[in-house]
């Protein structure tokens, strides 16, 4: 009878246990406050260099440094999501639910849509009505002409601000701190305290609402299509509609 001779597991019992479900976060609460904290910490850091190298073409100084400081911050969010989330996942695509690019389905581009239209009626709804009470402080700003690229170049903005921009924030928002929230919280309180977080990102009281709104949409649609492709889409989609409007009226 042979004798079967136990082989010591090389890994450590929290990489081993990271490393065996497919699909499963591994990542707590103590991660994403970590998580926050170096992405904000990123956010200054990313805006002072890019403004420092965009002075360096003072006739689109604001497009330059927001072109730079958006791919920036975009490395850091994937070093930061890869650090403390990612690092020990064997699956780290099944985990962020970001499985290979094909057609999606009938019924996910219709939540996607349905997602869009919401996030912006209640978008124009908010705005008109802290306008209509004069509520100057909260009411939404417009997005601001010089930081978008004047003529052709103006599709370096586009690659930026509606795919880097929404790829980025979907993958640590989304992917990251709602999906590590789902797991300890459930969906629904995860979904507000992403999208509370989410909000405070943005650092102005104008689109407060308007943002924790969209994130909260965006949480839903990641939960419910079970694809970070399908937030990706409805936020590209937002930016792009807002980059369109604003380089059409310039």
């Amino acid at each position: 009878m042979a004798l079967e001779v136990p082989v010591a597991d090389p890994l450590p019992p929290a990489r081993r246990s990271a490393t065996r479900p497919r699909g499963g976060v591994t990542w707590g609460t103590g991660q994403i406050i970590a998580g926050i904290f170096l992405v904000m910490f990123s956010l200054f850091g990313a805006a002072a260099l890019a403004s420092l190298l965009g002075s360096l073409y003072p006739e689109q100084r604001d497009a330059v440094a927001t072109w730079i400081s958006v791919h920036l911050t975009a490395l850091a969010i994937v070093a930061v999501v890869w650090a403390l989330g990612l690092r020990y996942t064997r699956y780290p695509l099944a985990v962020l639910k970001l499985s290979r690019i094909k057609v999606p389905k009938k019924s996910t581009v219709f939540l996607m849509v349905g997602v869009l239209a919401t996030s912006l009626i209640a978008t124009s709804i908010y705005g008109g009505v802290v306008s209509w009470l004069g509520w100057d402080l909260l009411t939404p700003p417009e997005l601001k002409s010089d930081i978008v690229f004047n003529g052709p170049a103006v599709l370096l903005s586009f690659q930026a601000l509606a795919f880097i921009t929404p790829l980025s924030e979907e993958i640590f928002f989304r992917g990251f701190v709602f999906g590590g929230l789902l797991a300890r919280f459930g969906p629904w309180p995860a979904m507000v305290i992403s999208g509370l977080i989410f909000s405070a990102f943005h650092l102005s009281l104008g689109v407060a609402v308007p943002i924790f709104i969209t994130g909260f949409l965006l949480a839903w649609l990641y939960w419910r299509t079970g694809s970070l492709w399908a937030a990706i889409g409805a936020h590209a989609g937002q930016n792009a509609l807002a980059l369109g409007v604003q380089a059409l009226s310039s």
